[in-house]
């Protein structure tokens, strides 16, 4: 862009926003709606008022940290400024600080967490793990939770792509639409999309079964920008 930094986006045509991306200063981003909140979010549960439907939209919000922002911290500073709508989970990496926070994210909160302040607090179903910033398939998700701890912990100082891609998210079966791995180190974004409509359907059909795509975002970063 002609302001702020490169940065790239993963997802349809006609997509202007980003549901994930990855910027040439080693910030990556994603999320997934909230269908099951508690009241912390402050919106959308039966004692809570209903979730914001006026205000910034959030793909356009996550496009705006990966272009205009440096650092963890600016970036979530950029997100609790945003004019914010309805109930996501946000996931932000830093590569250069080698850190990755969680962001509980509604149209009147905007919390981070850690591995130390990890978010929702349920030590049954969703306990804390050194190093691992995680949540499953929702906010209050115990079922893929439960599974998505077992499988961290049985990789805990091992994790990578390659048994990410291979063991963690088939054997806890998410990312049906679109999966993202990211190694923020390297600057590699691995990514799936679930099968077509038109496709045979002998072929895998979720995202987390089928073949992941490695970009190299050094070398995607290194291309002269189209002249227009």
């Amino acid at each position: 862009p002609s302001e702020g930094h490169a940065y790239a986006q993963v997802g349809w045509p006609g997509n202007v926003g980003v549901l994930s991306g990855f910027s040439d200063q080693q910030l990556a981003i994603s999320e997934i709606g909230v269908t099951f909140p508690d009241d912390s979010f402050e919106q959308g549960t039966d004692n809570t008022p209903p979730e914001k439907v006026h205000g910034e939209p959030w793909m356009f919000v996550l496009r705006d940290v990966l272009q205009f922002s440096d650092s963890l911290e600016s970036g979530i500073q950029r997100i609790t400024e945003a004019n914010r709508t309805c109930n996501l989970i946000i996931g932000l990496g830093d590569g250069e600080e080698g850190m990755v926070n969680g962001i509980e994210y509604s149209g009147y909160v905007a919390t981070p967490y850690n591995d130390e302040t990890l978010l929702p607090v349920n030590e049954t179903w969703h306990p804390k793990i050194d190093d691992v910033v995680y949540n499953g398939m929702d906010w209050l998700c115990p079922n893929y939770d439960t599974v998505l701890a077992q499988q961290l912990n049985k990789y805990h100082g091992s994790i990578s792509e390659v048994n990410t891609i291979a063991n963690i998210l088939p054997t806890v079966q998410t990312g049906d639409l679109h999966a993202v791995v990211y190694d923020l180190t390297d600057s590699l974004m691995h990514v799936s999309f679930c099968r077509r409509a038109s496709a045979d359907p002998s072929e895998p059909q979720y995202a987390y079964e089928r073949q992941f795509t490695r970009l190299n975002m050094k070398d995607v970063f290194a291309q002269a920008p189209p002249q227009v």
